[in-house]
């Protein structure tokens, strides 16, 4: 008879993100510590897809498989592995770690490496941008924090490479001054969940599973991870007093007050007003929606951004949501504060 093999992971690593020798003693620390065997590692190449590197993971039988990298590296991997019914989890080393701060992961690698073999397993959302370039070309990607145009797509779009592999946030100053500072506005058609068409002049959009970006702060309030659902911002512009309703209403959505209650949970009688009554009040300065699946056109074309990595201009888009298709390991004392609807 056989004796039963220890189930084993898989860690897709971006070599220029990590540093390989750490990080492999540490999983392998925490693998034996968890009883597990040895752990697989499979690195990600300039010409191979996340699908073909999730498909070598799970063809060698691992029951668990980590993405070691940035924001790029998780996003890529984790639409890869949707629907796989084997856990995914995060090893955050990149400049922002949007979807580790989202999801409550911690940032340390020690941290994280113990949260991906003892941590809680949960079923949470991805979101997919279908859409088109000015050049007629249909392309798709995924998306586990946020998708749009505007000033988080110009931040990305224009950030030096060089400057933000030696200095990391810096290399965005310029980037999100100017794109606060921009005049053009796209004129932006939209349509909710196959109803009637919106349209409007709008200075950025953001589409998200989760809320919070760069600096902590939460663009998009309402957004939980595991609700079935994306949440839509849509600023018409910062000037004038439409740059003071929009301050206003991100100040109400980020003071510490505001938070205290939304950490009581959604259904508590001292809960605050939900994003979208709120953005009601901004006198059509900003529109917050709450959708299945939102289609939009974009003329002229605009930069657009996925998990902060730039995807360049898009003239239309489909964005859906893939309900509890990702299995990911968290913290077991995941609060709600960290954009997850169920604990």
């Amino acid at each position: 008879m056989t004796a039963a093999r220890n189930p084993h992971a898989a860690v897709v690593y971006n070599p220029t993100r990590i540093n390989l020798e750490r990080v492999r003693r540490i999983v392998d620390e925490a693998a034996a510590s968890a009883g597990w065997g040895e752990s697989t590692w499979i690195e990600t190449r300039e010409h191979s897809t996340a699908v073909d590197q999730v498909a070598e993971a799970l063809d060698g039988g691992a029951s668990l498989v980590i993405a070691a990298g940035g924001d790029g590296t998780v996003r890529e991997v984790a639409g890869a592995m949707r629907h796989t019914n084997t856990p995914f989890a995060v090893v955050p080393v990149g400049t922002a770690n949007l979807f580790a701060r989202n999801a409550g992961i911690p940032i340390d690698t020690v941290a994280a490496v113990r949260v991906a073999f003892t941590g809680e397993q949960r079923p949470i959302d991805v979101g997919l941008i279908e859409y088109r370039t000015p050049e007629a070309v249909q392309r798709k990607t995924p998306f586990l924090v946020m998708t749009g145009f505007g000033v988080d797509a110009d931040m990305v779009a224009y950030a030096d490479p060089a400057l933000k592999r030696r200095f990391g946030w810096i290399a965005y100053v310029v980037p999100i001054i100017r794109g606060l500072f921009r005049r053009d506005r796209p004129r932006v058609s939209w349509k909710e969940d196959g109803g009637p068409i919106a349209s409007g002049r709008m200075h950025t959009m953001f589409i998200g599973n989760c809320g919070t970006v760069s600096a902590g702060l939460e663009v998009l309030p309402d957004a939980l991870l595991d609700d079935g659902i994306l949440d839509v911002l849509m600023v018409r512009s910062l000037e004038g007093w439409d740059g003071v309703r929009v301050t206003r209403w991100l100040h109400r959505a980020n003071n510490p007050v505001a938070r205290i209650k939304k950490a009581r949970g959604t259904e508590n009688s001292d809960a605050p007003p939900s994003a979208v009554d709120t953005a009601q009040e901004a006198g059509g300065a900003l529109h917050y929606l709450r959708v299945g699946r939102i289609d939009v056109r974009v003329s002229p074309a605009a930069e657009f951004q996925a998990d902060g990595d730039a995807i360049g201009p898009v003239t239309a888009a489909r964005v859906t949501v893939d309900a509890g298709s990702l299995l990911v390991r968290l913290p077991a004392t995941t609060p709600r504060t960290a954009r997850l609807g169920r604990t």
